[in-house]
């Protein structure tokens, strides 16, 4: 039993250091999906602000259609 200890800690101590040499791919991982998450964010408030600014002018012509005729 003390031997299967022994294996299952150099088995772990392996796995450690092949996450640890990937440790950096991670990170870079990391910072690119929040980096895209951010621009997403950002397009998607711009889309909306752009619609809205769409519907306010198209509320004002349509506003501006109804008095003249009436």
């Amino acid at each position: 039993m003390a031997e299967l200890s022994g294996d299952m800690k150099k088995n772990f101590e392996e796995i450690k250091e092949r996450i640890d040499e990937h440790k950096d791919d991670f990170e870079g991982i990391k910072k690119s999906a929040e980096d895209l998450g951010s621009k997403l964010k950002d397009a998607k408030e711009g889309w909306e602000s752009s619609r809205a600014e769409k519907g306010d002018k198209h509320e004002v012509a349509e506003n501006e259609e109804t008095h003249q005729t009436h």
